[in-house]
Parts: C-alpha cells; sequence; structure tokens
C-alpha cells in the first residue's frame, strides 16, 4: 500500500516537472523570437510611423481647409490625429534607444525583452492607423436657409399695380384661403406681380414665414424638375439612391410643420402637390401659383382666384415713360407715342418692349412711322415679334386641339375692339364646319359655349358685355402675325387695324372686310374656294348681278348693317350657304329661297322687309329664324312658318306682325301655326292678348326658352330680353279675375306684372319655379306675402325680385313665413312705393340669409332698410347696398350691425342718415363707399374709425376732383 501510495506521488511529480519545463522552454522561445525580430520591427517601425506622419500632415492641411471653408472636421477625424500625436509621442523615445542599442545592450535579458515588446506593440498601433482613410475630412455643410431671397425685378408701375400688390398681401394673410392662383393672359405682368410681392415679404416681413420657395414651372410638367429646385432651396442634399417616391418623402418631412409659402410660377396645367412632397393640407402651408389658364385654378382647386386686367389709360402712359426715357420730353414726340400706347391696349410686356424699342430715338418720323407699323415686320420693331408675340403664341400654341386654333384665328376676322356676339360666332363656327352640324342647335351652342369658354380660360378670349367677347389687340395681331406665316394652313384672311382693305390671296377659304368702308365691291369670282366673306358694316348700297355667280362654295354670308335694299340675282347660286345675316339693312324684299335648302341660319333683323315670299316654306333644314324689330313686317302667307319643319329657334320679338287670327282677310299664319313646329324650343314673341297662350299652355311648357309679351300693340315695351334659359313671361294689364292663367304661370322661371290686377294668394302659389319677379304698377297689391299664406311656401325658387311703382304697397311681408319662402332671395330692388317705412322685416330677414345685393330709391317715407332683432341679427352674404332719393331715411339698420361680406354702399340724396354699418371687420371685404361729399363729411363715427374708411370713399360723379382732392 505504502509503495503503491510512493509510485502516485513520483509520478505526479514527474509530471508537474514536465509540464513546467515545456512552459519554461515555450515562454523562453517566445522571448527568444520576440528579441530575435527586434531589428526588423524596428525598420518595420521607422518605415511606418514616417508614413503616418506624412499622413497625418495632409489631413491636417484639408482640415485647415475645411475649417477656411466653414466647414466643422468630422469627430472621427479629430480623435485620429488625437491618436496619431499620442502614438508619435510614443514613437519617439523607443527608436531613440533603438540607436542606443546599436553597440550593444549594455542592460539585463528582462529589460532587452520589455523594450522589444514596447517596439512589437508600437508596430501594430501605427500599422493600424495607417490602414484608416477618410473620404472627406470635414463634411459639406450649407450656409443657413434664408426665409426669403431677394429677387431681380422691375418696380412696379401705376397705381393700379401697386393696388394689386396690396390686395394680393391681404388675400395672402388671411387665415381662411390656402391657395392662390394670380392668373391673366401672357404678358399681363403676373410674374412682376408675384416676384414684388417676394420682394415685399423680403423687405417689410421678412417673418410672416419660414421660408418662401419660388419654383418655375414650364409648359411640359416636370414634377422631377419641381422636385430638384424646391430639394435645392431647402438644401437637401440629392442621393444616388432618390425615386420621386422617396425624394417627395424626404421633401414632405423637411417642410412638415413649418409656415411656408410655395410660389409656382407660370404653371401650365395641374401639379400634384402630393406627388412632389408638399403639405398641402398642412394649414402652415400656403400656394401661389401664376397661371394664364383659368382651367387651371379650378383643377388646382384654388380658394382665390385674382385675376390680373390689362393697365389703364393713366397707368400705360406712365409704364411707357419709364420705358421709353427722356426721349419723350422732345417737342412733338407725345402726340405720336400717346397713339402708340392706346394701340397696346394696356398690356405690360407690350408697353415695356416698344417703350425699349423707342428709347433714345428723336426723329419724329420714326416716331409718326412707328403709329403705323409697329405692329408689322419692321426690322425696327422686330424685338416686339420675339419677345411679345413670341410669349403671347405660347398661349395658341398650348391649346389642345386644331379646333380651338381655328376658332381663335376665326375670331381675327372681326376688327380690333369688336364686340362679337358669341350666339352669332357660334352659329359661324356651325355653319363654316368647326362643329358638327348634324346636331341640334341647342347642343351646337352647348360645344360651342364650351370652346369660347376655354378660349377665354386661356385668356386667349376677353369677356365682354354679357353675350359678347372681346379679342384683345394685341392678340389679334398676334392672330394676324400667325396667319401672314401660314394662310395656306386655315385659309383665312382678316384685315389689319386702319380701315383700308387688302385684296386676299385666290386659295383664301375665310375672307373679311368687316368695317373697311367700302362702297363698291371687289371683284371675287376667282375665289371658288371662299366659304365664309364678311362685309358687314360697310356703305354698300348695290351688289353686282353676277356678283355671287362664281362663289359656289359659299357657307356663310354676313351682309349686317350695310346699305343695300335687295339682292341680287346671282344670290340664288349660293346652294351650299348654311347662314345669312342681314340685319339691320334697308332691305325692303327678301329674294325666293327655294334655291337655298341647306340654309340653317337666317337674320333678317331689324330690316324694312313687309312680308315673307311664298318660297319661305322650302327652307325645310332652316334651324334658326330671327325677324325681331321687323317694324314693316305685315303680311306672313299661312304655311310659311309651319313648313319650316326643322326650326328651333324663332325670334318675332318687337316686330309689326300681329298674329292673331282674326285680323285681315288673306290666309296668314297664326300663333296656332306655330304650334305645328315639333322641334321649335326658343320662342320670342309679342302677343295681343292671352286668349292664345292660356290654351297653349303644355305646348309652351316644351319650350327650353321662352320671352312671350301679352300688351296691347299701342304700347311701348322696355323689358330686358330674356336670359340664358330663362323662360320669361311678360303681362301687361291682365286681368287675373278673367282669365284662368295658373298652368302658364307654373311655365315661367322669370315673371314680369305691369299694371296687372286681380292677383291673389293663388297666382303667387303658382310661382313654385319662379327665379326672378317684377310686380310694376299694380296699385292693388298691399303686401306681398300676407297672412293669408302663413301656412305655406311662396317663392321658394326666387332669387331676384324688384317693386317698382305700387302706391299701396305697404309691407312687403308681414309674417314670419314658414319653409322655404324667399329662402333663395340674392337681390331686391324697390322704386318709388311711397307707403313702405322698410324694405326688410325682421319677419323676412330670418328667411332671406342668401341675400346678396339690397337696391332702394324714392320710398319717401321709409325710414330703415333692414330690421334687426334684440340679438342684432344680420346678413352674412350682403355685398351691395345701393340707396337713392329718400330724406326721411335714418338708418340702414336699427340695430348695430356690420354685415361681414359688405364690398359696396352708394347713397344719393339721404340727408337724414347719420350712420353706416361699418365696423374694422369690413375692411378685408370692403371695395368702395360711394355717396355725396357733404353727406359723407356729416356722417357721425366711432373715434378714430372715419380716417381708417376715407381710403374707401368716392365721391359721386357729379363732386368735382378739386374738391375730393382739397379735402383730402
Amino acid at each position: 500500500m505504502g509503495a503503491i501510495t510512493s509510485a502516485v506521488i513520483m509520478d505526479a511529480i514527474t509530471s508537474v516537472v514536465i509540464d513546467g519545463t515545456k512552459t519554461l522552454i515555450k515562454f523562453t522561445c517566445s522571448r527568444i523570437k520576440t528579441i530575435s525580430e527586434y531589428e526588423d520591427n524596428i525598420r518595420d517601425l521607422r518605415k511606418e510611423i514616417v508614413n503616418l506622419t506624412s499622413k497625418k500632415m495632409e489631413i491636417e492641411e484639408d482640415v485647415t481647409l475645411a475649417k477656411l471653408e466653414g466647414k466643422e472636421p468630422k469627430l472621427q477625424v479629430k480623435e485620429y490625429l488625437k491618436n496619431v500625436s499620442k502614438v508619435e509621442k510614443d514613437v519617439m523615445p523607443l527608436l531613440a534607444m533603438a540607436d542606443e542599442y546599436a553597440d550593444g545592450w549594455g542592460s539585463s535579458i528582462m529589460h532587452q525583452y520589455q523594450h522589444c515588446c514596447r517596439v512589437a506593440k508600437q508596430l501594430d498601433l501605427v500599422k493600424g492607423l495607417n490602414s484608416i482613410h477618410f473620404e472627406t475630412v470635414a463634411p459639406e455643410t450649407w450656409s443657413p436657409i434664408k426665409a426669403v431671397e431677394e429677387m431681380a425685378v422691375p418696380s412696379l408701375v401705376g397705381q393700379r399695380a401697386k393696388s394689386d400688390l396690396k390686395k394680393l398681401l391681404e388675400i395672402l394673410n388671411r387665415n381662411d384661403i390656402i391657395k392662390i392662383a394670380v392668373w391673366g393672359k401672357g404678358g399681363i405682368g403676373k410674374t412682376t406681380l408675384v416676384k414684388n410681392l417676394n420682394n415685399e415679404l423680403y423687405f417689410s416681413h421678412p417673418h410672416t414665414f419660414a421660408i418662401i420657395i419660388w419654383v418655375q414651372a414650364s409648359r411640359r410638367l416636370n414634377l422631377s424638375n419641381i422636385q430638384s429646385q424646391i430639394a435645392k432651396r431647402i438644401h437637401l442634399k440629392p442621393e444616388p439612391r432618390d425615386t420621386p417616391h422617396s425624394l417627395s418623402n424626404r421633401i414632405l418631412r423637411r417642410l412638415k410643420k413649418m409656415k411656408i409659402l410655395l410660389i409656382l410660377d407660370d404653371v401650365w396645367e395641374k401639379v400634384d402637390l402630393d406627388a412632389v412632397g408638399i403639405p398641402s393640407r398642412d394649414p402652415c402651408c400656403k400656394i401661389l401659383l401664376t397661371t394664364r389658364s383659368f382651367d387651371v385654378c379650378r383643377h388646382m382647386a384654388v380658394d382665390e382666384s385674382f385675376e390680373l386686367n390689362t393697365m389703364c389709360e393713366v397707368d400705360a402712359w406712365d409704364l411707357f415713360v419709364h420705358s421709353a426715357g427722356p426721349v419723350l420730353n422732345l417737342d412733338g414726340i407725345e402726340s405720336p407715342a400717346r397713339k402708340i400706347v392706346a394701340g397696346l391696349r394696356g398690356l405690360p410686356l407690350a408697353i415695356k418692349t416698344l417703350g425699349k424699342s423707342m428709347r433714345d430715338r428723336p426723329q419724329m418720323e420714326v416716331w409718326r412711322n412707328a403709329c403705323l407699323t409697329w405692329h408689322c415686320s419692321s426690322p425696327l420693331f422686330k424685338n416686339i415679334e420675339n419677345e411679345v408675340f413670341g410669349t403671347m403664341a405660347t398661349s395658341y400654341h398650348f391649346l389642345p386641339s386644331k379646333i380651338l386654333k381655328q376658332c381663335f384665328l376665326f375670331c381675327s376676322m372681326y376688327p380690333a375692339s369688336f364686340s362679337i356676339d358669341v350666339h352669332e360666332l357660334i352659329l359661324c363656327w356651325l355653319s363654316d364646319g368647326l362643329i358638327n352640324e348634324n346636331q341640334s342647335i341647342k347642343d351646337a351652342l352647348n360645344y360651342g359655349i364650351a370652346l369660347v369658354e376655354h378660349l377665354k380660360d386661356s385668356c386667349l378670349l376677353d369677356q365682354d358685355s354679357e353675350g359678347t367677347v372681346k379679342m384683345h389687340d394685341m392678340f389679334r395681331e398676334l392672330a394676324l402675325l400667325l396667319l401672314s406665316k401660314s394662310e395656306e394652313l386655315y385659309g383665312f384672311h382678316c384685315q389689319p387695324g386702319h380701315p383700308f382693305y387688302q385684296m386676299p390671296q385666290e386659295s383664301s377659304r375665310r375672307v373679311s372686310f368687316t368695317r373697311c368702308r367700302i362702297k363698291d365691291l371687289p371683284e371675287l369670282s376667282k375665289y371658288s374656294q371662299l366659304t365664309v366673306l364678311f362685309l358687314q358694316g360697310n356703305p354698300i348700297q348695290n351688289i353686282p348681278d353676277d356678283f355671287f355667280q362664281n362663289l359656289n362654295s359659299l357657307r356663310v354670308l354676313n351682309l349686317s348693317e350695310t346699305h343695300i335694299t335687295s339682292l341680287p340675282s346671282s344670290f340664288l347660286c349660293l346652294h351650299e350657304l348654311r347662314s345669312l345675316f342681314l340685319r339691320s339693312c334697308p332691305l325692303k324684299k327678301l329674294p325666293s329661297f327655294e334655291t337655298l335648302s341647306k340654309l340653317l341660319v337666317l337674320d333678317v333683323s331689324s330690316t324694312k322687309i313687309t312680308e315673307l315670299s311664298k318660297g319661305f316654306r322650302s327652307l325645310r333644314s332652316l334651324r334658326e329664324l330671327n325677324l325681331s324689330n321687323t317694324e314693316y313686317l305685315k303680311k306672313i302667307v299661312a304655311g310659311s312658318i309651319s313648313g319650316l319643319s326643322s326650326l328651333e329657334t324663332l325670334d318675332v320679338s318687337f316686330s309689326a306682325y300681329n298674329w292673331n287670327p282674326k285680323i285681315g282677310t288673306y290666309k296668314r299664319s297664326t300663333f296656332d301655326e306655330l304650334l305645328s313646329l315639333d322641334h321649335l324650343s326658343v320662342l320670342k314673341i309679342r302677343l295681343d292678348s292671352v286668349e292664345d297662350l292660356a290654351s297653349a299652355s303644355s305646348w309652351i311648357k316644351k319650350l327650353r326658352k321662352f320671352d312671350i309679351q301679352v300688351s296691347p300693340r299701342n304700347c311701348g315695351s322696355n323689358h330686358h330680353v330674356a336670359k340664358g334659359n330663362e323662360k320669361q313671361l311678360v303681362l301687361r294689364g291682365v286681368n287675373f279675375v278673367q282669365e284662368d292663367l295658373q298652368d302658364l304661370l307654373r311655365t315661367a322661371s322669370s315673371l314680369k306684372l305691369l299694371t296687372c290686377i286681380g292677383m291673389t294668394q293663388k297666382h303667387w302659389l303658382c310661382l313654385s319655379s319662379l327665379k326672378s319677379l317684377t310686380i310694376s304698377n299694380c296699385n292693388n297689391i298691399t303686401c306681398l306675402i300676407s297672412d293669408e299664406g302663413s301656412s305655406l311656401e311662396l317663392f321658394p325658387s326666387l332669387q331676384n325680385l324688384v317693386l317698382d311703382h305700387l302706391e299701396n304697397l305697404d309691407t312687403i311681408s308681414q309674417l314670419l313665413s314658414r319653409g322655404k319662402c324667399l329662402g333663395n332671395l340674392k337681390t331686391i330692388q324697390v322704386l318709388d312705393c311711397p307707403k313702405l317705412k322698410g324694405t326688410i322685416s325682421y319677419a323676412m330677414l330670418r328667411r332671406v340669409q342668401k341675400l346678396e345685393e339690397i337696391k332702394v330709391s324714392g320710398c319717401k317715407n321709409m325710414s330703415y332698410i333692414i330690421k334687426s332683432g334684440e340679438h342684432g341679427e344680420t346678413l352674412p352674404n350682403l355685398r351691395v347696398i345701393e340707396i337713392r332719393n329718400m330724406n326721411n331715411l335714418s338708418m340702414i339698420c336699427n340695430k348695430k350691425t356690420a354685415f361681414p361680406a359688405l364690398q359696396r354702399i352708394e347713397v344719393s340724396d339721404c340727408s337724414e342718415l347719420k350712420k353706416l354699418p361699418l365696423e374694422i371687420s369690413n375692411l378685408s371685404r370692403l371695395k368702395e363707399i360711394r355717396g355725396d361729399l357733404k353727406w359723407w363729411n356729416s356722417l357721425q363715427w366711432d373715434d378714430g374709425v372715419k380716417n381708417i374708411f376715407l381710403q374707401h370713399f368716392q365721391p359721386n360723379p357729379v363732386e368735382s376732383c378739386s374738391r375730393k382732392r382739397k379735402y383730402k
């Protein structure tokens, strides 16, 4: 047992000795290796430290340059340089010691080993630092984003432009408006105005927005370009992997919750703001765009569209003076210069460009010549074509179809500044083939109006008076320029602005000689391709017999306002004729129309014709016939009208012809004959009595539009012609007790009652579809809405109400009407009703909340206009108040009330009216206060308020300008 134990112990001791020996040998060998590699390590360390020092110097130089550029070195770079400096400090003593040990160590083995280990460790550190690389020592830094950047732009010239800037600022400051569009024709000054707005914000309101971003759009929409401009403005660095969607998200994140104004200049089509990355639904974000197309305003769903109009005469002259310079001070130059400016019709771009063209040109001959030739291809004015017409032409080229382009060019056939009747224009388009003639007049007019509206929205046509449009003179010049370069394309030949005419090319198809002072017609026998010929407004007295002989293709002929009394025999050769206009000619007799089977439109209004010929009934394709104002028309042979089986529109208003079946002995057309016209949809006529109407109410109900006047023949008529799709009924001297007219009344949308009697509540109840009501000289009316109708809904659709010369009317409504009574009323006009004490009673006030206009005149006993309740109820949509000639009127409203939407107040001869319903809150909407200066000075105001409203006051025209200036 003891022997075994001793053996185990010896084995253990032997094992320990062997392991210890191995470890010692291994440790000794490692140290020996470290010492043996010392020379190589020292050599590598010297090489690596030199490289590291060189690298450090390069990085330090880059850091110095970055700091000079305002950049901040990366934190990693700073830490790296700090580590390199420490390593250098540690390595230098080791290298110095290596030089000392070159001649012998002179120290213990342990000291040698420790030194060699430090060298090896530093070598690893230096190699590690040398392996580190930096693409850049400092990140790109952007300069701080400016809220507003000043833009280079000429200052605004003229009071209207400055006023427009002020209004635009006011709109921009309104919290309820997010999207704003400044729109108008090319060259009108949209960009100039908005750039001035930008600079106004830069100088005077720099903290209104956190950032204003200006983006230049283009004719062809490019969302990537828009995104790129926005990203650059907000210092958003592009990334290689950016897609439009990812960039949109990055822009959105950057702009979200910021108060921004995005200005999109020259927008031609809808911009998807969401796709761009604009937080357009954020109330902090506002959008301001400029465009030539009102259609863009619609598609962008703008809250406010701000239309720029042409400059007034004074501002136009000021701008021209600013552009042309001191040369205008020379004797004799101002007169031709003013003529030039007048011809530019207030278009700022044209005024500026032509003004610069005439700068430093003192020669009188040049100025006189410019009056006639600036719009022609003169070398002096080549920049007009490039700068002005080039800009304007973009609107033309952007039209989406050839039809629209031809419709625009067609308008240039009318003279400069000519008021073009839209209805006639569309009929010409229809007859010339621009609109398909194989459809009803109604459908053709609908389509034509859509074309006109598109041209208006594109600023190529301007709205004139109701039912008419105008082509701005500069845009007519553009059309003439386009036609001069490509007349063969569409075959138009239009006269320039002066009254003398030029002969067209033989290939011309559409020729206008309108108002060219032609007495003797030119020879046109060579123009066999002619489809449209305008001769209206010329003092032509005779047309040669063979004039129309070779005009076989003619489709539209306009001889209105000429002096002809008859048409030549060759007129019957116009087999393709679709439209014939003879309006306001002293024409006494019409030719036979038997050969003109394709005629669609015939206008002989205001002529001296006495009868319609027997061949008239052969016009089976005729769609529209205008016989209005034919004061000498006595004879229409029976069957002449009923034979017009395609007739859709008949206008015989203010004609001398009597449709009464009992008049005359010959077989004649009567009102009953009209009932056979299955396609008739528009009728304008005067009848002697309601006898025929009462029995034809069901037929009348089918009409799309009518204007029927019932009055004795010896009564003058001054009623307005029906508008739009109105169904107007004018009844004069009708006794409602004797006539059963309830069915007839139900068909009308507009009703005028003149000197009628016997109206009762049951008649008012028939007027549920009525939109316009005029009651004049009906003296039996004391109250429009009485107790009798307290449980009934009267006039639920009525929008316009006129009460005129009602001597016994003492109240309009004497009860708090129920339901929808007067709930859609927008305008009320009260004239010479002497017993009325007020216009809008408290009973009415709560019902007429949509009321927009109140006009009252000559009610001598009226003391108030609006009677409010205890809580000062108001009319939230009231825009206009006009009151005249009422000496007893002491108040507009009996309670202190400010009407929030009020834009205009006009007061005349109301000396007792001392207060206006105005407060500071009205300033944002108010445009004008007009009245007598003496009355204005007598008004009573709260402290300091009068001076605030002074800017809106305009004295009545009878007041002299000098008195107004003196007052100010």
